[in-house]
């Protein structure tokens, strides 16, 4: 055998040796690894959807993060979805609330979980999912809000008006509300007049 076939026999030798020593290590990595993630606690729900969260996404219990979405999967009309809690003094209460909220007017995503309440106490399960909460939602409420405001100025206006204690003109003619109190305190006087009797 010449001298460069005894090299290349032994680079052979050395090649595997290296890459045996890798794969040990890529092993005993992958096995520490699950064996550190069967340490953390888990919690798998199903939602009606998820609106925007994706995997990685943060999971937080009354605003503070506790962990992180690690698997979502469309499961006929409802998504499933894994998450791990990472912070270990961390249990989750029976009967908490999970639902989908968005953090600002960016839009960043997050799964937001609550303390139970009686309602969801009552459903017996480890935790209740809702709905999610979204922009439009908010702007809704806020519609109807601005809405009802509108229509309890607009009977204010149109009662002070009938009533004689606002003109646009003049405006508010404190002498007639002065009037129309003694009126009215007048009358609630004389009902009681008519109780006592």
């Amino acid at each position: 055998m010449s001298k460069f076939e005894e090299v290349r026999k032994f680079a052979w030798y050395e090649f595997i040796i290296w890459f045996m020593i890798l794969c040990f290590c890529i092993a005993g990595i992958k096995i520490y690894q699950r064996h550190e993630a069967k340490k953390l606690v888990t919690y798998q729900i199903f939602l009606p959807d998820v609106d925007g969260l994706v995997v990685g996404s943060p999971v937080k219990f009354l605003g503070v993060e506790i962990g992180y979405i690690d698997k979502i999967k469309i499961l006929y009309d409802r998504v499933y979805l894994k998450f791990v809690i990472t912070d270990k003094d961390i249990v989750l209460p029976k009967g908490s609330i999970a639902t989908v909220e968005f953090a600002g007017m960016g839009g960043s995503k997050s799964l937001e979980i609550y303390p139970p309440t009686k309602e969801s106490l009552a459903t017996g399960k480890i935790i209740l999912a809702e709905d999610p909460v979204r922009l439009s939602d908010s702007l809704s409420l806020l519609n109807d809000m601005f809405s009802k405001i509108n229509s309890i100025i607009v009977k204010t206006s149109t009662f002070a008006n009938e009533t004689g204690v606002f003109d646009i003109k003049k405006g508010i003619d404190t002498q007639a509300i002065e009037q129309n109190m003694i009126q009215a305190d007048a009358i609630m006087q004389k009902l009681r007049r008519k109780d006592n009797e």
